[in-house]
């Protein structure tokens, strides 16, 4: 991962919680959200590490399900 690119990822973590705060979103929400950025995360890895993307996918889905009770 380049410096920009981490420095991308980083800002729009920051907006995105941001964001989260000034909606009052639920903590369901904000996993949904989180569990989003990394399956994005996942799709930019899944040409030059398949294996790496599959784990994040399934990290997302594991966040996003123990979050969902």
């Amino acid at each position: 991962m380049s410096t920009s690119t981490l420095h991308f990822e980083v800002e729009r973590s920051r907006f995105a919680n941001l964001l989260l705060a000034a909606l009052g979103a639920a903590p369901l929400d904000k996993a949904a959200l989180e569990a989003q950025a990394v399956r994005e995360m996942a799709r930019s890895y899944a040409r030059t590490d398949p294996s790496f993307a599959a784990d994040l996918y399934a990290a997302a889905d594991r966040h996003e399900l123990l979050n969902a009770e």
